[in-house]
């Protein structure tokens, strides 16, 4: 999953075709996620404004895909010592829950719009 992720996220940085929602091609209802490579790649380019606008949750995701590409990449001591860390986080504070509960509010609140 994360691969695909970053695969897609890859190819939208380049200005290559990436693929497009296949909720919204099958629904004609854009997802929860709907806008938020584009509103994290306006953010790479500064344009905070227009990033916000495009998808509020971009710096979330931003800080999310930057903690999982770096935890990739270390060795595997520091790897499981920062999982562990992170799972402790998560379970003291159940911040996964929290954001996607923020994530279907926010979504909700877009398609009222």
């Amino acid at each position: 999953m994360v691969g695909a992720g970053v695969l897609h996220f890859g190819l939208s940085l380049a200005g290559l075709p990436a693929w497009s929602c296949p909720i919204l091609a099958a629904t004609g209802v854009p997802c929860p996620g709907c806008g938020l490579t584009r509103a994290t790649m306006e953010l790479l380019n500064g344009d905070f404004a227009s990033s916000f606008h495009t998808h509020a949750f971009a710096p979330i995701f931003l800080l999310a895909l930057l903690l999982m590409v770096v935890t990739f990449v270390l060795p595997e001591k520091q790897r499981t010592n920062i999982i562990a860390k992170i799972t402790r986080f998560e379970t003291r504070s159940g911040i996964t829950a929290w954001v996607l509960c923020f994530l279907m509010l926010y979504w909700a609140a877009r398609l009222i719009a």
